[in-house]
């Protein structure tokens, strides 16, 4: 980064991406190593072989990394047993604790944590499952942190999801309608897919950036963490 960030206003919002900004770990890799260790013999034969396989092919070119996410985040949870409230919550206690947050990206977290610190509210938003995106959030801070993930629900049939995928301009909505007619003072995003929110914020911070957003970032003279 370039300098640090001072004088933001109290309740200034600042929102973050997690995946890829705030941690490497990964929300579906998690539940199936859970699903190993609490449910053996739930998921379906060579269920990481697919997973993989199927990444391949978004590596390829030949397949959207949003649809991929979203069937691999429903078809994990799918292979959840008899799932009820407790189950759900510690299940998402071992996703946070044992994979996203030992994960963590230390330089992003400390900058929110600065800024938390100053008075600032602090938005967590992700297409990640959002008990876990909340857990995640808790762990920056306690008080003033809010989260934005894709909802999930318990059914007659597991755990399913209750809403679409909460991503790029979603994402984005969903945080909007949330803060109303307060100003985005900062936001923090990895990805190309997080530019539409970077472009709306008032100082925008591209972290640990792929090709596209550091063009970006170096374009509009944004502040990158790398």
């Amino acid at each position: 980064m370039k300098k640090p960030i001072r004088n933001l206003p109290e309740g200034s919002v600042v929102a973050s991406d997690l995946n890829g900004t705030l941690t490497t770990g990964s929300p579906v890799l998690a539940v199936y190593r859970w699903l190993q260790l609490h449910q053996p013999g739930s998921t379906p034969p060579l269920f990481l072989f697919r997973l993989s396989f199927s990444y391949l092919l978004v590596k390829a070119g030949l397949l959207k990394i949003d649809t991929w996410g979203e069937q691999a985040m429903r078809s994990v949870l799918g292979c959840v047993r008899n799932p009820d409230p407790h189950l759900l919550d510690d299940l998402m206690d071992y996703v946070v604790e044992e994979e996203l947050w030992p994960k963590r990206k230390e330089a992003p977290i400390a900058l929110l944590r600065d800024l938390h610190h100053q008075g600032a509210q602090i938005w967590i938003i992700s297409a990640a499952y959002q008990p876990a995106v909340e857990k995640f959030s808790l762990q920056i801070a306690p008080q003033r942190t809010f989260a934005i993930g894709t909802p999930v629900k318990i059914t007659p049939e597991g755990i399913e999801f209750a809403g679409p995928l909460n991503t790029r301009i979603r994402k984005m909505n969903n945080l909007f309608a949330e803060i109303g007619s307060q100003k985005l003072a900062v936001a923090l995003g990895d990805t190309f897919a997080d530019i539409p929110l970077l472009d709306e914020a008032e100082l925008a911070i591209a972290v640990y950036p792929d090709r596209q957003l550091k063009r970006k970032a170096r374009v509009n003279g944004w502040q990158i963490i790398a």
